[in-house]
């Protein structure tokens, strides 16, 4: 502390009190506290938790609980289920219950900070036991999150652990995850996966995300993927969600979209898309979208009334 701040010598005090720590954790809070530089006591703070998680996890939990803050309760607990899961992540669990009994408000923040942890370290099959077991509040954005992060860098592993899932929420909750995961890593390789599951209406929506991503990807084999599949309806919500995307970003274009849009099976389906592009498309070329929706037979009437009152205002706002 004699020396001049710098960077190098707040690295060499954290590491310092990070390995104090773990055999005097109370000498290396006090003397962290002690700090009077703000920023330099938080980082320290955290260096000795660090520390103190390796050894005594549930009492460096403890001391982040008895923080005023909820920002740095938070902050403290995550960094003691980090240092803690690379020690033992038996225990880390262990405490991670512990918490969550101590603060039932905070038990979905803080499971979810342990499930970083335990992805971080590589602990996704613990991680998947974790958020299984998780309440009715719970279970369904854990188990989101861990197969989302699986996916991400295992997504093989993360779709055969989820589908061996024998319960049908759980394994629907688990996939559900696995796309938001894959679709971003790989979009090609997670649509012929989704293919390859039961019909129904979630593999319809999952396939939407999958085939968006791909879309954008690589457009011409997308398209020809889907022209020589045969899963017939449950495509209709992936043709949608590409011929809906973001026109005025420049994902798709108008004709592309309409081909995308008429493609759909389900005419309610297909009503809808048609309804939600001509919205866009509108915006961009009033013209083209009036020709098209004065020839189109596509919409239901339902759609094609609301259409056609936005397109009558945009209309008499043009001419004034």
């Amino acid at each position: 502390m004699s020396r001049p701040g710098t960077v190098a010598r707040n690295a060499a005090l954290a590491d310092l009190l990070e390995k104090l720590a773990i055999t005097d954790p109370k000498r290396a809070m006090a003397l962290a506290q002690a700090t009077g530089n703000l920023k330099l006591r938080a980082d320290l703070q955290q260096a000795t938790l660090r520390g103190w998680a390796r050894s005594a996890p549930a009492d460096a939990a403890k001391w982040g609980l008895d923080l005023p803050n909820q920002s740095d309760r938070s902050a403290a607990i995550s960094t003691v289920f980090a240092s803690a899961v690379a020690t033992n992540p038996d225990e880390a669990i262990r405490v991670a219950k512990l918490v969550m009994e101590q603060e039932p408000g905070g038990d979905i923040g803080y499971g979810s900070s342990l499930i970083d942890s335990l992805c971080n370290a590589g602990n996704f099959e613990a991680a998947a036991k974790f958020a299984a077991e998780g309440g009715d509040s719970q279970r369904s954005f854990w188990l989101g999150e861990t197969y989302s992060k699986w996916a991400e860098l295992q997504p093989d592993q993360a779709a055969a652990a989820a589908a061996a899932i024998t319960d049908p929420d759980l394994r629907s909750q688990a996939l559900h995850g696995i796309v938001g995961g894959w679709s971003e890593a790989d979009p090609v390789a997670l649509t012929r996966f989704l293919a390859q599951l039961p019909p129904g209406s979630d593999r319809r929506s999952m396939l939407g995300q999958a085939l968006q991503n791909w879309v954008r990807l690589d457009p011409e084999a997308a398209a020809n993927w889907i022209n020589n599949s045969d899963l017939g309806a449950d495509l209709d919500e992936g043709a949608k969600a590409v011929a809906t995307m973001d026109m005025f970003a420049g994902d798709i274009t108008p004709t592309v979209a309409v081909n995308w849009a008429e493609s759909i099976n389900d005419e309610t389906v297909r009503s809808e898309a048609l309804a939600n592009l001509l919205h866009d498309w509108a915006l961009i070329d009033l013209s083209a979208a009036k020709n098209y929706f004065e020839s189109s037979t596509n919409l239901l009437p339902a759609d094609r009334e609301q259409i056609g009152k936005m397109l009558t205002e945009l209309s008499g706002n043009s001419a004034e």
